[in-house]
C-alpha cells in the first residue's frame, strides 16, 4: 500500500492525541470507555481504534535505539489523522500535566512539521518548526541528497554534498546527515562546523534525515531535547479488510 496524498494541496493537520491540562495528562484523543477487547492494554485510541498498549507493534521503530524519557516525563504513543484515510502514529513526551503538541502544515514541495505546544519548553509564542517531510522514491541515501542539494544556490558546493549515516549515540540507527566529507566534517580550531546549507551537517544540533514508508524526514531540533520520537513516526492505514498496517508492507 502507498500512500498518495503528499504533497500539493495538503490540508493543515493538527497531529492530536494529547492534550494539555492536568485533568487529562495528555489522554485526549484516546477512548477512555472500558472495552473488554483492550483488556490490559489500556484504553483505544480514537482514529485507529487500536489498543494503545499494543500500538507499538504496528510502529517502524527499533526499541533498542529509542531515547530514555527525561526524568519525570514518560513517552506516550500518539496518533494523528492524515488525508486518504491514513493515521500517523508516534511517540510523544508527557511531562506532569503538559504534552508535547505538533501540527502538519502542507505545501507544494514539502510538509512542515510545527510544535505548538510543549512538554518541557514551556509556552511557546509560536509554532516552532522542528523539521520537514518530502516525498522520496528509490534510494534512501540518493533521495536525501537531492533534497538536501535542491534549498543550496551554490551548484559547485551542492555537488559536494552527500548523505551518509550519522552514526550518533542516541539517534535512531537510520539517521542520516548530508556532509561534504564522507568521513564526517571537522575543523582543525575545533570551531563549529556547518555544511551543505539549511538542511546539512552541523555538529552543534540535533539535525539529521530519516527516509522510510516512501517519505524523507528532516528532524531539526537545534540544541533542545527533542519532544518527540523522531524515530517512532510510522505511517498507517485500514486495509480492505478493516484492519491497519504500516504503508509500503
Amino acid at each position: 500500500m502507498r500512500s498518495r496524498w503528499m504533497l500539493g494541496g495538503m490540508l493543515s493537520l493538527s497531529l492530536m492525541g494529547c492534550g494539555g491540562g492536568a485533568e487529562d495528562k495528555a489522554a485526549e484523543g484516546a477512548d477512555k470507555t472500558a472495552d473488554a477487547s483492550c483488556a490490559d492494554d489500556g484504553e483505544k485510541l480514537k482514529l485507529t481504534g487500536l489498543c494503545k498498549g499494543r500500538v507499538v507493534n504496528y510502529m517502524n521503530m527499533d526499541a533498542s535505539a529509542s531515547p530514555q524519557a527525561p526524568d519525570g516525563c514518560e513517552w506516550q504513543v500518539m496518533e494523528a489523522a492524515l488525508p486518504a484515510d491514513e493515521v500517523l502514529l508516534y511517540r510523544g513526551l508527557v511531562c506532569g500535566d503538559k504534552a508535547v503538541q505538533i501540527e502538519v502544515a502542507g505545501g507544494a514541495e514539502r510538509a512542515e512539521l510545527q510544535m505548538t505546544k510543549a512538554a518541557m519548553l514551556g509556552e511557546l509564542g509560536e509554532p516552532l518548526t522542528i523539521g520537514y517531510m518530502y516525498t522520496a522514491e528509490g534510494d534512501p541515501a540518493e533521495a536525501i541528497t537531492q533534497r538536501a542539494r535542491s534549498v543550496i544556490e551554490d551548484q559547485a558546493e551542492a555537488a559536494k554534498c552527500k548523505a551518509r549515516p550519522a552514526g550518533h549515540e542516541g539517534w535512531p540507527k537510520d539517521a542520516m546527515v548530508v556532509d561534504t566529507d564522507p568521513n564526517g566534517s571537522n575543523t582543525e580550531d575545533g570551531s563549529p562546523v556547518a555544511v551543505c546549507g539549511d538542511l546539512g551537517y552541523f555538529d552543534e544540533g540535533f539535525r539529521f534525515w530519516r527516509a522510510a514508508q516512501g517519505y524523507a524526514w528532516f528532524f531539526d531540533f537545534g540544541q533542545d531535547i527533542a519532544e518527540i520520537d523522531p524515530g517512532s513516526l510510522t505511517i498507517v492505514a485500514k486495509g480492505p479488510d478493516g484492519g491497519w498496517a504500516a504503508i509500503g508492507q
